[in-house]
């Protein structure tokens, strides 16, 4: 059967599967080996090799390894709506993966199966100047995206994490970016975006949908991209994405200060947040400041300020600058009147710099902070309101220096969105990957950690099964029932990342 025959595929250049290529026939696993073969041209492309296969079953995370059956790379969203119609008439798993960067075990192959890796497809494909977007591949890196964009003068919200990490797997997932205190998460970028739905067929949201080289907007059309953000690659796969490409600044200006503690932190950065001067608004905890986070916990040195933090100002003149640098020194001032221990404070220049040339090894990757703790690291990275920081944070302090077996550094950052509403808040955990009682231990930390946090009203993003499971746990019955909906619709045969939202 040569599935091309369906009527509902309109691309004329699609590749059908052959169920048994070359008229013989063979067992399930060299079968589906063969097909996957003929979809991509070439064998160096698939593989069912324990060796390949090991390399795609873990991350840096205290989630057990879960190998995949194949590793296929494919080129174009022809090949993946080939594979995924194998994968249906099969009843086999399809994981996407593009760079597997995460600290989540989002493509940790749950139940085996087909791991599908985008890092072939690495084109940017438009950049216009003019509309101020761009159109990517799922394979692009931030530091790729980031070295064409800065020779146009343009930027993105570029995370704090290795530069070889893909900048639509990020937008799409909520991912956060050095611009998200004036212009909000990486996915508030998003101007369209072409997907191949689980059953093989594509499907393009916004703008694209009624004129394809038009990447404008995702509005004012219904927002049916929002079926393929924030949901862990199991609603379909991504092959194209348009996001929004603000001019870089001519003047910028790194602002450094300290506090004794998160509640007179948490003050000024409310405070200073309402004039939305901010591209990045962050502070951290004295644990986070030392990298490597210092492994097992140690005690904050005696007169060392507990919160650290930065602002970065961008300005397109020179009088604009010195108007948010002012605000930004009366801020301190005016609060510092009121009893306030917020301060300025002086920050060496690569330090600084490392804010603005992201992505970066100036700042350092996530394993960076993880060497002393001997290469595994997981966190409850959350979306948490300001005005609950404080109450979670002292929680965590709890868990983690108390009531932990082993007593574990409280690294925490938190940074503030577009409007004090909005924030991120995190606690990042390393232990050694090699030591299971150490693993253990911090594996119990997050947990709690994350418990604590949604009780108190904050979401985690980019959730781990463990962390999804008590999401579930408190959610709406509405809104478990209409994503399960959502999900048998799309994914009749329940092939796509199975497991990652805890419901299906």
């Amino acid at each position: 059967m040569v599935l091309s025959d369906d009527n509902r595929i309109r691309q004329s250049n699609f590749k059908p599967y052959l169920i048994n290529p070359g008229g013989i026939f063979l067992d399930k696993k060299e079968r589906i080996y063969k097909t996957l073969s003929q979809i991509v041209g070439d064998e160096k492309w698939v593989s069912n090799s324990p060796v390949d296969c090991w390399a795609y079953s873990y991350d840096m995370t205290y989630k057990r390894p879960q190998m995949p059956n194949y590793v296929v790379l494919p080129k174009t969203p022809e090949e993946i709506q080939s594979i995924l119609r194998l994968a249906n008439a099969e009843k086999i798993p399809v994981v996407p993966f593009t760079a597997g960067t995460n600290i989540g075990g989002l493509c940790v192959p749950e139940q085996g199966g087909i791991l599908m890796d985008l890092k072939r497809m690495d084109e940017i494909l438009e950049i216009n100047e003019e509309v101020r977007f761009a159109v990517i591949e799922p394979g692009v890196s931030q530091a790729q995206f980031a070295q064409e964009l800065f020779k146009r003068g343009y930027r993105f919200g570029w995370p704090v994490g290795p530069p070889s990490a893909s900048v639509l797997a990020c937008a799409i997932h909520h991912g956060i970016g050095g611009m998200s205190g004036r212009y909000g998460l990486n996915s508030n970028h998003i101007t369209g975006m072409e997907v191949v739905r689980p059953t093989g067929e594509i499907l393009m949201c916004g703008s694209p949908a009624i004129r394809r080289d038009s990447w404008q907007s995702c509005m004012p059309l219904p927002r049916f991209d929002g079926l393929f953000t924030g949901t862990l690659g199991t609603t379909g796969v991504v092959t194209k994405l348009g996001v929004f490409i603000p001019p870089v600044p001519d003047y910028v200006h790194i602002g450094t200060f300290a506090a004794e503690n998160l509640t007179d932190m948490e003050k000024f950065m409310r405070t200073f947040s309402k004039y939305e001067y901010a591209d990045d608004l962050t502070a951290i905890s004295w644990w986070l400041s030392q990298v490597p986070i210092p492994y097992p916990y140690v005690e904050k040195p005696k007169g060392a300020p507990e919160w650290t933090g930065y602002t970065v100002l961008y300005a397109f003149t020179e009088k604009e600058l010195e108007n948010k640098i002012d605000v930004f020194n009366k801020v301190i001032k005016d609060l510092g009147k009121q009893g306030n221990t917020i301060k300025s404070t002086d920050v060496p220049e690569e330090s600084k710099r490392g804010r603005t040339q992201l992505p970066s090894q100036i700042v350092g990757s996530t394993k960076n902070y993880c060497k002393m703790g001997g290469g595994g690291i997981a966190w409850p990275g959350t979306f948490t309101p300001s005005n609950r920081w404080v109450a979670v944070y002292n929680l965590w302090k709890e868990i983690y220096t108390k009531k932990a077996k082993i007593p574990l550094s409280p690294s925490t950052r938190v940074t503030m969105y577009r409007g004090c509403h909005y924030g991120m808040l995190r606690i990042m955990t390393p232990f050694p990957r090699d030591r299971p009682e150490e693993e253990a231990n911090a594996a119990w930390c997050v947990r709690e950690a994350a418990k604590v946090l949604i009780d108190a009203g904050g979401i985690p993003y980019k959730p781990p099964t463990d962390f999804a499971r008590e999401i579930n746990k408190r959610a709406d019955p509405g809104w478990i029932d209409l994503i399960c909906d959502i999900k048998d619709m799309l994914d009749p045969n329940g092939i796509m990342n199975p497991g990652k939202w805890g419901v299906r």
